[in-house]
């Protein structure tokens, strides 16, 4: 498995991206990985030679988070975004991933590989941890805000492959995000596309089992929630704001209690044990990047403030993306689509 990895994109490249990189080579050794940047500041980072598995491949130009995307892509053709593309579109690698700038990771994506045959518009997959210990899946975030009915249907299409394929949910439940659960809730835009995902459910092409409202998605009432990529995207933003708040405040919490004696009754280990798993359990990094889905290809959108841990996740999901053939398991499920007469 190949997979390129953009060195320089994310607020703290090259430094992590490395780190990620390197760990990755050692935790998957089916994986050949193609480290993309500039070569003196990549190397700056690793103790040593580079393992036979990790190629270091020159870019000498950086996307910056704030650039206009298309614009940034074609001034800069040298950049690392640019260059892990044209690698992909080579086929080279199997995969891309990258933590820098959003938009230009898209568009390279798209100018490197072409959309599978039936999809009209690609859509991002964020997995979101849930109630139980589960992961449900929330598409779009951010690539798709003009949606159209038939993109809700092709996101739940695409992301239950996704959650069966990478996550192990054997049948998925797809739910549509609505403010709320009534059949009368939502404009009319929202109704068509409820229609839709009955249509397809009637024919047995996903498992759909109603509107879900935004707690739902952590409250685990669904596996795939679809949405258009605005309010994907708020969604996205306001939970790890939440979270990050809430975890901060509860440390802050602790250690006072602690170190008042408040919280003698408890073994100090046990709180801090509590507080480590539940740090893990609404930590991003641990679930990743999330892929581009859509396009005849596998590129991975890392958060731009990922660390190390994170890269190693996001490296990982792209190896089991491209390993367990969730392109050619969309593309069946979209052929079957028409084959039934379900408008796609």
């Amino acid at each position: 498995m190949r997979i390129a990895v953009d060195a320089m994109g994310g607020d703290r490249a090259p430094k992590v991206i490395v780190e990620g990189a390197l760990a990755a080579a050692e935790a998957f050794p089916d994986v050949q990985l193609y480290l993309v940047g500039k070569p003196d500041e990549v190397r700056a980072f690793v103790d040593g030679e580079l393992p036979e598995r990790v190629t270091l491949v020159e870019a000498d130009e950086v996307i910056g988070m704030e650039e206009h995307p298309a614009k940034a892509l074609r001034r800069k053709p040298s950049s690392s975004i640019a260059v892990c593309g044209g690698l992909l579109r080579e086929q080279k690698v199997d995969a891309i991933v990258s933590a820098g700038n959003t938009g230009a990771v898209i568009a390279a994506s798209l100018f490197a590989a072409r959309l599978l045959e039936g999809v009209h518009r690609p859509g991002i997959a964020v997995s979101f941890p849930c109630k139980g210990g589960g992961t449900s899946v929330l598409c779009d975030v951010g690539a798709n805000i003009n949606m159209k009915p038939v993109h809700y249907l092709q996101y739940a299409v695409m992301a239950s492959a996704y959650s069966r394929d990478v996550l192990g949910v054997e049948k998925p439940r797809v739910g549509l995000l609505n403010i709320g659960t009534e059949e009368s809730k939502g404009g009319s835009e929202l109704r068509a596309v409820r229609g839709l995902l009955e249509e397809a459910a009637e024919a047995g092409l996903i498992h759909f089992v109603g509107a879900v409202e935004g707690n739902h998605i952590f409250e685990g009432e669904a596996d795939v929630v679809v949405c258009d990529g605005f309010v994907g995207n708020t969604i996205l933003k306001s939970a790890e704001g939440a979270a990050r708040v809430v975890m901060e405040q509860l440390e802050g919490f602790l250690a006072q209690a602690l170190s008042s004696g408040a919280a003698a009754a408890l073994p100090a280990d046990a709180l801090t044990g509590s507080l480590r798993k539940l740090k893990e359990f609404t930590d991003y990094s641990t679930y990743g990047g999330a892929p581009l889905l859509g396009i005849d290809g596998c590129a991975i959108i890392a958060h731009g403030r990922s660390n190390a841990r994170a890269i190693k996740h996001a490296i990982e999901v792209a190896r089991d993306f491209a390993q367990r053939g969730v392109n050619e398991h969309i593309a069946q499920a979209l052929g079957e689509l028409s084959a039934k007469g379900v408008p796609s």
